[in-house]
């Protein structure tokens, strides 16, 4: 697996690919979304504080055992 990391501006719900990365298109990608501020939303908050623990490729144990 390989990261890319950009800023952009969510217009509408849709985030555009700079053209740097326009060549990948047609692939599947993993989405993370890191919001700066969002202490007025409550729902986000929530979210981001707990959606890892439900993806179960996520909860691998020999993985966490690295950060100890």
């Amino acid at each position: 697996m390989h990261a890319i990391e950009f800023e952009a501006d969510l217009q509408d719900g849709v985030i555009a690919i700079p053209e740097a990365y326009k060549s990948l298109h047609n692939q599947h990608v993993r989405v993370v979304i890191l919001l700066e501020d969002h202490r007025g939303e409550p729902g986000l908050r929530a979210l981001s504080d707990h959606s890892a623990t439900l993806v179960d490729e996520w909860r691998d144990p020999a993985e966490d055992e690295v950060w100890k």
